[in-house]
């Protein structure tokens, strides 16, 4: 995937353009390409796409066009997100600017060698790539902000061009060229300045005089002032026949290679045996091949942790492209990672000069002096320099060749930032292999596809790591081994140890991790052992500092550490580990002791900062206070919804799994508590099956720890669960039971909730009698409490049980109080959407067409804003079924399948269900019988599935309709 903001913003996939629609997109994409691999923050997002003047819901706004965009961009996009902005992923080369700016920086290189000639090519061939101003189809006032900066990037480099075009004595053709640049930009004073220089030097002085003229006089008019120092002294040069003004260059230096040594050394260690994969890799590290330093050495660096293969790979292509590099190649093991001492630069650059053929007495004795003399001895030569296994950047700083053709490869497991910032190397990450290539791998090391359905399964257990995998090779190459007996013991045991080898303990995972972590200060190892007790798939930075009890700021500075020594990866906020590094830690920290006080710390800290950010996100609620301990480093604070929200959507997944790893380790009340805080968020996200999941959980958790009331709670919450799952029988033995432990506990707020889902069931089972008692009961209760919130909830509910009564005007004024309500308070836009709906089906009945839709729209738009599959299923139908109505056949089928599309995606079959029946009401009133009968039989399975009264009998009546009608036309006297 190709993108373009130099001209008309675009996207290229395949050799075609994809079509971009509208503005905002642009803008979007072209901001993400401008600022390339970083997080953009949400603000500057929202300012690109509307300044200043940004509308209430334009963080919502947002997202739905980030959303877009992310479809527009599909896998190869790239597109991420982290709590702080959005990123894109764009590959070197991927965009015409990154491919500006680097044929830019080839011709600085060019122009610092003395290739004049070279530098104007390349500047060439960055001009070629601009197709009008830049971001052509974004905002204006973003491509005017942004635009101006890259103009000024493309004024440098023409006026770079035609200085070098100048130096080559091509002044006659720039002469038509320079005075088009100065009609389109008369104050430019360059372009004034090389025009007279360029009229000077083809022998027209007076042209270049008269020239000067003209730009005097027009700085004059246009600006009031006189002309700056360039042109002032170019001017008197002429005037003068200064003679510095005709000098230029013809041509291209041409460096004369140096003979080749006599002795040519071949140090590559013997290549690696079934190489597989890292194709990509290798195509970047035969980019080396073409680029021209413009003199400047060429260095790339491979990093990544222990076992993933750097050595492998860099040797590898050393002998794939032995060929490109006459003069041999050197190679030396720093031992930076290593059982024995590392090796010092002296002793590098010994080696490095004895390899190069110096004698032993020639070599100095100083590491200055032995600098001086590999640098001298290795220029003019085209070699492959290997230096594997390095510790810092300062071990290999001395062993850099000076200006040359030579190529350098660096690999270390650190990450090298000091060698970046002085030497401009680049830097190859190299992570586990993909699943496919493991497999390969392990096919090709076990000879054959014995035991093939084992082999994917094998892979994943050695976590797709390079030196797992050949140690498992060679332990199922033992006498009598087979894969699947390695796989049990990997299941079952500790993987770590199945890896070993008794007799060479060296050999292994656990020693390989080792020298990586024995390399590591004592702060930052126990950050890297306590973060592997996470329980979750990764962990936040404000997670590991209350898990550690250090601050955020050393935490940040520990995890960076450890980035660096390729221990964890880290996205955004966040802190992750490969599984074999993670069972290494925890045996660290077992070791230590430091598991139940780490869990204690994060258990508090997660609990209390959960229910911290459900008070953004339900306001209203009466939110349980956790009776767990306030975390010693305090809590992560929310200024406001949004915020709080990402930060519940980043840790559901570690949610889940800290309630039931609380469970399962000796916290009951964490357990429980943090199910119960966060089941709104499950709701409103409809994640049924992570709220059934932890509910279960937590109810187990809060029965061992006898608590009656808490146990109350849990059941109304799971039963909840269970209800959207459309499971109304389990659901009410929830409730049911919940009203008696809040009797029992006489918890007369509980009594009312419980009774309040009670009544909820006993409405989606059609038991409408009982469920307005029921209703009226938790009603009453709630008045008693003079909670409002709980009132408006019994009057929402009991208009729609007046709605399926027929009770029509009724159900509309329960249904108008309740609107009134919620808009009174606001912040419940999901309770909002949901009125809406039930008004417009109230005005549907009463065939108030024009009035529904006046409550279905808006009920849309909230369901939007929120990106609520359920609302927007929900209310694209309800508008589908009023423009059925109106007589618009085609539109109303539009819309009731775009409602469907949404519903499939919903863990709850009752929308779908819902939606089925009205596309088959639709098909059926225009006439499309056979396509209204399906989709009626398809509502009427779900609706017995799950045992819905209500959509049950609209199938069964609309099948009945359709059968009739059939029957009446097959009566009918055939026409002749």
């Amino acid at each position: 995937m190709k993108f373009r903001v130099l001209g008309q913003v675009e996207i290229w996939r395949g050799g075609n353009r994809v079509p971009i629609i509208g503005e905002k997109q642009r803008t979007l994409l072209a901001l993400l390409v401008l600022r390339a691999d970083q997080v953009v923050p949400h603000d500057e997002l929202l300012h690109a796409l509307w300044g200043d003047d940004q509308p209430a819901t334009g963080r919502r706004a947002l997202h739905n066009h980030l959303w877009s965009l992310r479809r527009l961009l599909g896998e190869d996009g790239a597109l991420s997100t982290n709590s702080g902005g959005y990123s894109l992923k764009v590959s070197p080369g991927g965009s015409d600017l990154a491919v500006f700016l680097a044929e830019v920086a080839a011709a600085d290189a060019a122009r610092a060698a003395d290739d004049t000639r070279r530098a104007a090519e390349r500047l060439r061939a960055a001009l070629s790539l601009w197709r009008g101003p830049a971001l052509v189809g974004t905002r204006l006032e973003f491509q005017t902000a942004e635009g101006y900066a890259l103009e000024e990037l493309r004024f440098v480099a023409l006026t770079d061009r035609i200085d070098a075009d100048l130096a080559l004595g091509r002044h006659a053709e720039l002469v038509g060229e320079l005075r088009q640049l100065i009609t389109a930009a008369p104050l430019r004073e360059r372009f004034r300045a090389q025009l007279i220089l360029a009229l000077y030097r083809d022998g027209r002085r007076a042209d270049a005089l008269e020239q000067y003229r003209s730009a005097r006089q027009c700085f004059h008019d246009e600006l009031g002032l006189e002309p700056g120092d360039e042109l002032k002294r170019m001017h008197e040069a002429i005037l003068a026949g200064d003679p510095e003004l005709l000098r230029h260059s013809s041509a291209v230096r041409a460096h004369e290679p140096r003979p080749r040594p006599h002795l040519v050394p071949h140090q590559l260690p013997a290549d690696v045996a079934r190489f597989t994969g890292r194709l990509e890799h290798l195509g970047t590290l035969d980019t080396l091949l073409s680029t021209d330093g413009g003199g400047a050495l060429v260095i790339t660096a491979i990093a990544g942790a222990g076992g993933v293969g750097k050595t492998a790979l860099a040797v590898h292509w050393g002998h794939l492209r032995a060929g490109h590099f006459p003069d041999g190649h050197l190679y030396v093991n720093l031992h930076g990672y290593s059982r024995s001492a590392p090796v010092t630069p002296a002793q590098a650059l010994w080696q490095l000069l004895r390899g190069l053929g110096v004698s032993q007495e020639d070599i100095p004795v100083d590491v200055d002096g032995r600098s001086a003399l590999y640098r001298s001895s290795i220029a003019g030569r085209r070699m492959l320099i290997v230096l594997d296994n390095a510790a810092t950047a300062e071990q290999v700083r001395t062993l850099l060749p000076g200006t040359t053709q030579s190529r350098v490869l660096i690999t270390s497991r650190d990450s090298l930032r000091g060698l970046i910032a002085t030497n401009d190397i680049d830097v190859i990450s190299l992570d586990m292999l993909s699943a496919h290539e493991a497999q390969t791998l392990l096919r090709g090391l076990l000879d054959g596809d014995q035991e093939a359905e084992l082999i994917g399964e094998l892979a994943a257990l050695c976590g797709y790591l390079p030196l797992a995998l050949r140690l498992a090779a060679a332990h199922v190459g033992d006498a009598g081994g087979s894969v699947g007996d390695l796989v049990s013991r990997l299941r079952e045991g500790d993987r770590l140890e199945a890896l070993e080898f008794t007799e060479d303990p060296h050999a292994g995972i656990r020693a390989t991790f080792t020298l990586s972590y024995q390399a590591l200060p004592e702060p930052v190892r126990g950050a890297f052992r306590v973060a592997s007790l996470h329980p979750g798939r990764d962990i936040s930075l404000d997670a590991l500092a209350a898990m550690t009890n250090r601050s955020p700021h050393d935490t940040r500075r520990s995890v960076a550490a450890l980035v660096r020594a390729h221990l964890v990866s880290c996205t955004g906020q966040r802190v992750s580990m490969h599984d074999l590094i993670r069972e290494y830690a925890r045996e660290l920290a077992e070791a230590e002791g430091e598991q139940q006080e780490a869990w204690s710390r994060l258990l508090d800290w997660h609990v209390h900062t959960a229910r911290a950010a459900m008070a953004h996100v339900d306001p209203d609620a009466r939110l349980l206070t956790p009776t767990v301990p306030d975390p010693t480093g305090g809590i992560r604070e929310f200024a406001e919804r949004d915020g709080a929200t990402a930060w519940l959507n980043s840790e559901r997944p570690n949610t889940v799994a800290l309630v039931v790893h609380a469970a399962r380790y000796g916290w009951p009340v964490h357990s429980w508590q943090l199910a119960y805080v966060t089941a709104y968020h499950f709701y409103l996200t409809r994640q049924v099956d992570d709220w059934i999941t932890t509910h279960r959980v937590a109810l187990e958790a809060v029965r061992q720890a006898g608590d009656l009331d808490g146990e109350a709670k849990i059941l109304t919450a799971l039963g909840h669960a269970l209800m959207e799952s459309d499971q109304y029988g389990p659901f009410l033995d929830c409730q049911r039971k919940a009203v008696e432990l809040a009797i029992a506990t006489n918890n007369r707020r509980m009594q009312a909730e419980a009774q309040y889902y009670v009544a909820s069931g006993l409405f989606r089972t059609g038991e409408l009698s009982a469920a307005l008692d029921a209703n009226s009961q938790a009603g009453e209760l709630y008045r008693e409490l003079d909670d409002r919130p709980g009132k408006v909830a019994t009057v929402y509910l009991a208009g729609q049980i007046y709605l399926r009564l027929g009770r029509t005007q009724q159900g509309l004024d329960h249904m108008r109080q309740t609107l009134d309500y919620l808009r009174a308070r606001g912040g419940r836009r999901y309770d909002e959407a949901a009125t809406l709906l039930e008004m417009g089906r109230a005005y549907i009945d009463l065939a108030l067409l024009p009035k529904a839709r006046e409550s279905a729209e808006p009920a849309l738009e909230i369901a939007r804003d929120l990106g609520d599959r359920m609302l927007q299923a929900q209310a694209l139908h309800q508008l589908g079924q009023i423009t059925s109505k109106q007589g618009f056949p085609v539109e109303a089928l539009r819309l009731q399948e775009q409602a469907l599309a949404h519903a499939r995606h919903l863990s709850g079959r009752l929308t779908e269900c819902r939606v089925l029946n009205g596309l088959g009401q639709t098909l059926a009133l225009y006439g499309e019988h056979d396509k209204a009968r399906e989709h009626f039989e398809a509502a009427l399975e779900i609706a017995m599935r799950i045992n819905d009264p209500y959509e049950l009998e609209t199938a069964q009546t609309g099948i009945a309709i359709l059968i009739d009608s059939s029957r009446e036309s097959n009566k009918s006297p055939s026409k002749s």
